[in-house]
């Protein structure tokens, strides 16, 4: 029998308060902002922020140069012209395209309405149609391949299953149902992780990484959801070929935000560090899989300061705590909308 959500335990001081912006976007304020979907129109149709500000609700917009607020009753939205930079409620996203300015104005795309500033005004409508039973955690690398590896000799494989392993134990607490990709060090490849994923019909994926760079000076935190279709990635502003196509998972691109920005506002409430954001990746693990998904990039290996707090475990149980409650939070927030709009 499957357990809800709400009847296995109290919800912990930390859950709250990670769930209190999405029960906040359930007031009337924000659901004033449940408008036309731009689903069907081209990404690079363009609308001003002065419509959007009167079509989504927002109460307030202050313009300095090039720096854009824009002010609900109970959230933020800051953005920067000529950027894809922004915020919401302080937590960084990234836009589908940058901001322009035409005739005096500033103009977003309306698959950035659509897509990123609705899901995070109205959660509810935007999960609507998903599911909270079944959650799929993904331990990257494994077997010959090692993934990143820090100076000090640490292995990416080893401590990405090792966060899985951590974030399955607290789920089952709350009796989630929750499956891992990999629970041994053996080579998977990329297909058949989201492959396990949709065999098992999973309502949630989770793809676990650490980053590394060729310049050990980058370091923090960030969650990739995949682009719209007709949208580039975040690492790259010209569009490709393969950056026209929609694939399956790109129905799920309004839960995907929401999920994202969950996942990325509580990895740093837990575990510190630079906010770099919720950012678009076509990652194959991202591309074909049949429900929401992220991958999160839990800090640099390649940062001799990261790379010494990654040795932690204090800091590993605190990165498992955070990608737990990032989970538990959106499937509370699913389960509301589905109570919401039965």
């Amino acid at each position: 029998m499957r357990h809800s959500l709400f009847s296995i335990k109290p919800v912990s001081p930390g859950i709250l308060a990670l769930l209190l912006p999405v029960l906040l976007c359930g007031s009337p304020a924000a659901k004033a902002a449940k408008i036309k979907s731009y689903a069907d129109t081209s990404p690079k149709t363009t609308v001003s922020l002065n419509q959007m500000s009167a079509r989504c609700g927002f109460r307030a917009m202050t313009v300095n140069g090039k720096q854009i607020t824009m002010a609900a009753k109970f959230n933020v939205l800051t953005m920067e012209g000529d950027s894809r930079r922004a915020t919401f409620n302080g937590t960084a996203i990234w836009l589908n395209g940058p901001l322009t300015r035409r005739w005096g104005s500033w103009y977003i795309l309306q698959t950035d309405i659509d897509r990123t500033v609705l899901p995070l005004l109205n959660p509810n409508n935007a999960l609507a149609s998903e599911e909270y039973q079944i959650v799929v955690l993904d331990a990257g690398h494994g077997g010959e391949d090692n993934g990143a590896r820090s100076r000090s000799g640490l292995i990416e494989k080893a401590i990405t299953l090792d966060l899985a392993r951590k974030v399955r134990s607290i789920l089952l607490q709350y009796r989630i149902d929750t499956r891992l990709t990999r629970n041994n060090d053996q080579k998977l490849e990329l297909e058949d992780r989201a492959g396990r994923a949709n065999i098992w019909k999973s309502s949630l994926f989770v793809s676990i990484h650490l980053n590394a760079a060729d310049d050990s000076s980058p370091s923090g935190i960030e969650t990739h959801i995949l682009p719209p279709a007709g949208c580039s990635s975040t690492a790259n502003n010209s569009l490709g070929v393969y950056d026209q196509v929609s694939y399956s998972a790109n129905r799920h691109d309004r839960a995907n935000m929401v999920l994202g920005y969950l996942m990325q506002r509580s990895l740093l409430k837990y575990a510190g560090g630079e906010d770099r954001g919720v950012r678009r990746s076509r990652f194959v693990v991202l591309k074909n899989i049949s429900s929401p998904a992220c991958l999160v990039e839990c800090g640099f290996l390649s940062n001799r300061y990261e790379g010494s707090k990654l040795a932690n475990p204090t800091h590993i149980n605190n990165l498992a705590r955070g990608i737990a409650e990032g989970i538990i939070s959106y499937l509370n927030s699913v389960k509301r909308a589905n109570q919401v709009n039965p």
